[in-house]
């Protein structure tokens, strides 16, 4: 599990109200729906309506969505506030609920004030979690403020690193999560497990991150920069068949799609796996670091049970940290991880060798 998880985890197991703030793209919504899940925390709830999800959209709301709808009692001769379905629910709602507003910095003051209701004593039960996240002003997101009231309503918060602010050294600036590279190696984690393609595990891995988050703010709609949410949709796009130079740049800019492409060439001049197979002990061996990375991904990807032997004996003719990476990410599959560690001779190779994932860079 990585830091930025724990951290997270912890939070909200003690039910501390967190918002998270960062640029566009870093994938701070997915985080946070994540964390609910492994924490025993609802996204959704159920409703006369039907099933509604508790995430709200701040930059869609207005003041009624919080405040209720003024009714007039004419028997009684008072105004009544009607609240939306949704809090309605939250009020009497039982089970462990996040509610999660999301683009938290976007709406008008009006609506930010109207926000604080959900903070008031006894608005919401104990069991109804509040979280957020917001871009930053600047970043051309529609974010302008966030007033001081409600930004100190939350217990804690938590800025998400990026390439041009990469830990804490500064120390000028808010509290981040985690390193930048931890927070690239939970993409990457996420991406395994989502169907990314070897070429972009290699090459996020061989490039050290360098093309996963370019983001910047432009005013020029038609420029394509490299973000999470970007490299998600390379992924879907490339295992689709979308993989011209054209079709890729449209998603992560000319430069990144260039530089991916021209990497993901390297799959040409190496072994494929059925022959690695055929002959683990002769197949050739790539030279270059970059072509590593890259068949140690494609194996790890493409090894079965009935060819576990072989993959053993050829990534154990790479070098150390190769070996590691191929060996820990077919253990780390899903379909795949709970029968290596049944089979004798993975138990074996692994029992001799558990000093290449302590030792590992």
């Amino acid at each position: 599990m990585s830091i930025a998880s724990q951290l997270l985890e912890a939070e909200m197991s003690a039910c501390q109200k967190v918002m998270l703030v960062g640029d566009p793209g870093l994938a701070k919504t997915h985080m946070i729906l994540q964390t609910a899940e492994k924490t025993g925390y609802q996204t959704t709830i159920e409703t006369d309506e039907g099933v509604m999800s508790t995430v709200m959209r701040a930059s869609l709301l207005e003041r009624v969505d919080l405040t209720g709808c003024m009714v007039p009692d004419n028997k009684l001769g008072v105004t009544r506030q009607l609240p939306f379905v949704l809090i309605k629910a939250l009020q009497s709602v039982k089970q462990k609920i996040v509610l999660f507003v999301d683009d938290f910095g976007q709406p008008p003051i009006d609506v930010q004030g109207s926000l604080m209701r959900l903070f008031d004593n006894h608005f919401l039960p104990p069991n109804v979690l509040i979280w957020a996240a917001t871009n930053r002003p600047g970043t051309k997101s529609g974010v302008n403020s966030l007033c001081e009231p409600l930004r100190s309503r939350f217990d804690s918060v938590y800025l998400i690193p990026t390439p041009d602010n990469p830990n804490d050294e500064k120390g000028d600036g808010g509290t981040l999560l985690c390193s930048w590279r931890e927070w690239a190696d939970n993409w990457l984690e996420w991406a395994m497990d989502n169907g990314a393609p070897p070429e972009v595990i290699a090459w996020h891995r061989s490039s050290r991150f360098s093309s996963l988050y370019n983001w910047k703010p432009n005013a020029d709609p038609s420029l394509r920069m490299a973000d999470f949410r970007s490299w998600g949709a390379v992924i879907d796009r490339w295992n689709k068949g979308l993989r011209s130079l054209r079709q890729i740049a449209s998603v992560i800019g000319k430069g990144a799609a260039a530089e991916f492409l021209a990497f993901a060439k390297l799959a040409e001049k190496l072994p494929t796996p059925d022959e690695v197979w055929k002959n683990p002990k002769t197949a050739k061996v790539p030279e270059e670091t970059s072509a590593q990375y890259l068949i140690s991904s494609v194996l790890s990807q493409q090894v079965v049970l009935s060819v576990a032997s072989e993959f053993i004996t050829y990534v154990s003719r790479l070098p150390r940290l190769f070996t590691a990476l191929a060996v820990r990410d077919a253990y780390n599959r899903k379909d795949l991880g709970s029968k290596l560690a049944a089979n004798t001779q993975w138990v074996k190779w692994f029992d001799a060798n558990q000093k290449l994932f302590l030792d590992e860079e």
